[in-house]
């Protein structure tokens, strides 16, 4: 069964796709030269991580820039 769930829309109709607690969720989004990356897993709550990374024209590190936790209050 799902627990997490991605979507996407471009100039396309959207699509999404799904995660289980085992496998949890990648999503990225791309620029040419800047984009993120957000990983999506269970721990005993659900946290999300987003990574800054080169976009589709750099090959970069990805650098660690929020990690987001279910039940955090900003």
């Amino acid at each position: 069964m799902a627990h997490f769930r991605a979507t996407v829309r471009g100039n396309r109709k959207e699509a999404s796709r799904l995660g289980t607690l085992k496998s949890g969720i990648v999503a990225t989004v791309n620029g040419w030269n800047a984009g993120i990356r957000v990983e999506a897993y269970a721990e005993e709550r659900d946290v999300f991580r987003i990574y800054r990374t080169g976009g589709s024209n750099a090959r970069t590190t990805p650098v660690l820039i929020a990690t987001v936790h279910e039940g955090d209050e900003r």
